[in-house]
């Protein structure tokens, strides 16, 4: 009984804490429960105040910074007052932390403090399901479809994965005129292009690159479309040589020609770069009709027209060909942006008219961007995309042109193209096309392209009077060019 009695003793002395004389005597009243076990964790039998006396707590910590400890209890609980606030302070920290950044896990966003309140006002107020009845009782596990998921796991949003082109919208594109300063940088920037199953590089083998080297140079990137390599003889007839690479093309890219050299009339580059850009459009005709062939071939404003009435004359669709002049809408975009800081994809600028000089008509006044500017520095702007491929030759003082910008601007093309043979609706770039939104047959402006290829063209739209004074110059000037590449065609047809 003794041995009971002492033992008991012992274990009321470890879990007790003594708050001060009692009450109703001179003993000391014994704290019990919860607020033990708190104690001895902060220091056992320890004198001082409880732990709900913030304010004496408070004292002690202040004492224990300022004037120290008179004796060791009195040291010990200065260190149990101390704790207390340290680990208060961190328990509300943490607790702090957990509601201003939650985890991501699903367990933190399922049974957090914040779920059942939430859950239950979804529930009242609502349209969630009751709580813990989230799935039918008839729901059945397809591990099929589980087991491909873990194999192949699905990477990106469920929309990039909509937009990906499926096998079936890959198609074959063929650049004419590869391996040339043009046609390298817009062959790589159509491999990069996901809608592309099969890149074609033709062109001569008097090229300064062998078309083989720069297929293999591209047959390198992280794409999965196919690259080939045709080369021809400066001989040989495309038409007889190019059944292989041209079969099947959905679209044909021709950035072919020669650059207008000193002395040189319109007349003699058209004669020239007219039978360069007949060749080719003539294989075409043959082995791939349907196909929309986009001539980068100078000068565009009679080449096109040429092009289209021989297609015309074989009895194929004229709209097929189909003139590039995105390079236009492109530097207008970067003008504006340099004037204006306004963001490059709020900026879309429709150029209209034709692709040389003053036939090249900014519509700066439906652009939002640009209603700020100043109607002189409009003028200043009109006249810089006008003159902007000097600018280039003449920074590269006369060793080049514009072949990078170029291929920039004639990917953009064959990516809308591209976008449109796929079905996606509303594609629209600024083009050379056969027209009637005007008295002339052929001029550029917004175009929509489709399944089809050119399936709607837009007209011009409203004008500025500045826009209304230019637009008599561009058709005077573009009716001119035109008609010679007409009377090209008049002289010629395709085999």
């Amino acid at each position: 009984m003794a041995f009971s009695a002492a033992w008991a003793t012992r274990g009321l002395r470890a879990g007790s804490l003594v708050r001060g004389p009692a009450a109703g005597g001179g003993g000391c009243s014994v704290l019990r429960g919860p607020a033990v076990i708190v104690r001895r964790g902060l220091g056992e039998t320890v004198v001082g105040p409880p732990l709900t006396d913030l304010q004496g707590n408070l004292r002690h910590v202040q004492n224990f910074f300022t004037k120290g400890a008179s004796s060791y209890n009195e040291f010990k609980q200065q260190c149990v007052s101390l704790r207390l606030f340290a680990f208060g302070g961190v328990t509300a920290g943490c607790v702090l932390a957990l509601f201003v950044d939650p985890p991501k896990s699903s367990y933190w966003c399922r049974w957090s403090p914040t779920y059942l309140p939430s859950r239950l006002k979804s529930m009242f107020f609502g349209t969630a399901p009751p709580l813990f009845l989230t799935e039918p009782n008839n729901h059945k596990t397809d591990v099929t479809a589980m087991v491909k998921n873990i194999v192949h796991p699905k990477i990106g949003t469920e929309e990039e994965e909509q937009k990906a082109p499926s096998d079936k919208n890959k198609f074959k594109v063929c650049v004419c005129g590869g391996a040339g300063g043009i046609g390298q940088p817009l062959s790589m920037l159509m491999a990069l292009d996901d809608r592309v199953g099969e890149l074609c590089i033709f062109d001569l083998n008097i090229a300064m690159v062998p078309a083989e080297g720069v297929a293999a140079d591209l047959s390198h990137l992280e794409r999965p479309s196919k690259v080939k390599a045709y080369s021809l003889d400066k001989e040989d007839k495309p038409i007889d040589k190019l059944s292989e690479c041209l079969s099947g093309c959905d679209l044909v890219l021709v950035p072919a020609g020669l650059p207008r050299k000193p002395g040189m009339t319109r007349a003699d580059l058209l004669g020239i770069n007219a039978g360069i850009a007949k060749n080719i459009v003539e294989a075409c005709a043959k082995h791939c009709p349907n196909a929309v062939v986009g001539l980068i071939v100078n000068p565009v404003n009679s080449v096109v027209p040429a092009m289209a009435e021989l297609y015309k004359k074989k009895g194929l669709d004229p709209k097929k060909i189909v003139g590039v002049t995105t390079l236009d809408v492109v530097r207008a975009n970067k003008f504006v942006h340099e004037v204006t800081g306004a963001p490059l994809e709020e900026i879309d600028v429709p150029v209209v008219g034709g692709h040389a000089g003053e036939t090249i008509l900014p519509l700066f006044s439906q652009v939002e961007a640009a209603k700020g500017i100043p109607a002189e520095k409009l003028k200043e702007l009109d006249k810089r995309v006008q003159d902007a491929g000097t600018e280039v030759v003449n920074a590269k003082k006369g060793k080049g042109s514009a072949t990078l910008s170029m291929a920039y601007a004639g990917a953009r093309l064959g990516k809308a193209v591209l976008a449109g043979l796929s079905g996606e609706k509303g594609v629209q770039e600024c083009a050379y096309v056969g027209s009637s939104i005007s008295e002339l047959p052929y001029f550029a402006s917004k175009v929509t392209f489709g399944p089809k290829g050119v399936q709607t063209v837009h007209p011009l739209g409203p004008l500025s009077d500045h826009e209304k004074e230019r637009l008599i110059v561009v058709k005077n000037q573009l009716q001119g060019e035109i008609e010679a590449g007409v009377q090209y065609a008049t002289g010629n047809q395709l085999a």
